[in-house]
């Protein structure tokens, strides 16, 4: 006879039941304290499925019964719901494998594992925010991007099978946690890896991969409308020499990893290019981006960013030897990458006079 899974004591089945009801009102709290917030979070639906190693550890009421081989591989699949920027809900399943079980060191059976439940994850860090209870500009927290820790509490129940042994289960309720790595991308897509632990009789080290659905909205700032200067109607007198204000050159704003010009870019390059035409001055074309996507491709990116612009130029006229262009890449942001307004002002390529 083998006891199989479970607690030991109700008491730790209402630890977790209380620890799970302390995360859920947190998480009304933390809602009702980031109105501000709300309106830049997207909740989400997300499907996780993964594989790992499993250690599961029956209790035997005789000497003469023992635990031959506790280690096993396992595999889970789990659909999660995102309800803020620190709270994530999550029903999962998984297979834990088997423990063998030997009489007088001799094989004489094995049990098998298998569990689901329902837990509450809290986001407590991500490389792009810092913590989440302290930092409240938490963008890298707002799109899941970025490497983030994670905890997971809840409640789950556990079933068993059991071939040419016989077995009695404790509790088929448990108390379930975990501590886990995700790494989110910007198209929705994550790595996870994470170590559960169901009461004491269960344990699971796995590796997977998320997928959230939806889109995260990116704010494009307003375009910069460049002024020019008015003609006036008097007339010049001979001895005067008019008062010219200064050429000012235009900001061009990109959408997220893209480089083509947009229509109202596209007019305040036009009137640049015709002032440009009354001199001879030489101009600098420098590119930058946002800090999402790895350094080297962001350097391309910023590069063609200018090369655009230099184009667009030389087809109103512009001679190419008086342009020169430059790309910086993520090194230079003029706003917080950590928000979007900050990444989508950094998405620009700047004009310089010499």
């Amino acid at each position: 006879m083998i006891a199989s899974t479970g607690q030991k004591t109700t008491l730790r089945l209402v630890m977790g039941l209380l620890i799970c009801t302390g995360l859920f009102v947190a998480t009304a709290g933390t809602a009702a304290a980031q109105d501000g917030d709300a309106a830049d979070f997207t909740k989400r639906v997300y499907i996780n499925g993964g594989i790992g190693l499993t250690k599961v550890e029956p209790d035997s009421p005789t000497d003469a019964l023992t635990i031959s081989d506790d280690s096993d591989s396992g595999g889970h699949l789990a659909v999660g719901y995102d309800l803020s920027r620190i709270f994530a809900v999550e029903g999962y399943i998984a297979d834990l494998g088997t423990a063998e079980v030997d009489f007088l060191g001799t094989p004489a059976g094995s049990i098998d594992y298998q569990v689901y439940g329902l837990s509450l994850l809290g986001y407590l860090f991500n490389s792009r925010s810092g913590f989440s209870m302290i930092d409240s500009d938490t963008d890298g927290l707002f799109r899941r991007e970025g490497l983030s820790l994670y905890g997971r509490a809840g409640i789950g129940h556990m079933e068993n099978d059991a071939r040419t042994v016989e077995y009695f289960r404790d509790y088929a309720t448990h108390a379930a946690f975990g501590l886990g790595l995700e790494y989110g991308f910007s198209n929705g897509f994550a790595l996870r890896t994470e170590l559960m632990s169901m009461d004491t009789d269960a344990k699971y080290l796995n590796v997977g991969v998320l997928k959230r659905f939806g889109s995260v909205p990116v704010v494009v700032p307003p375009p910069v409308v460049t002024k020019v200067a008015e003609v006036s109607d008097e007339p010049v007198l001979p001895d005067e020499k008019p008062v010219m204000e200064p050429l000012v050159p235009p900001l061009v704003y990109f959408e997220f990893d893209r480089s083509d010009i947009s229509s109202e870019d596209a007019e305040k390059l036009d009137v640049f290019a015709e002032s440009m035409t009354e001199n001879d001055l030489e101009i600098m074309i420098d590119g930058h981006t946002d800090w999402i996507a790895p350094e080297q491709y962001n350097m391309s990116l910023s590069i063609r960013r200018a090369e655009a612009v230099y184009n667009y130029l030389a087809s109103k006229g512009l001679a190419t030897e008086r342009m020169t262009t430059m790309g910086y890449g993520e090194t230079r942001p003029i706003s917080n990458n950590n928000t979007a307004n900050g990444r989508a002002l950094n998405r620009r390529v700047e004009i310089q006079i010499r």
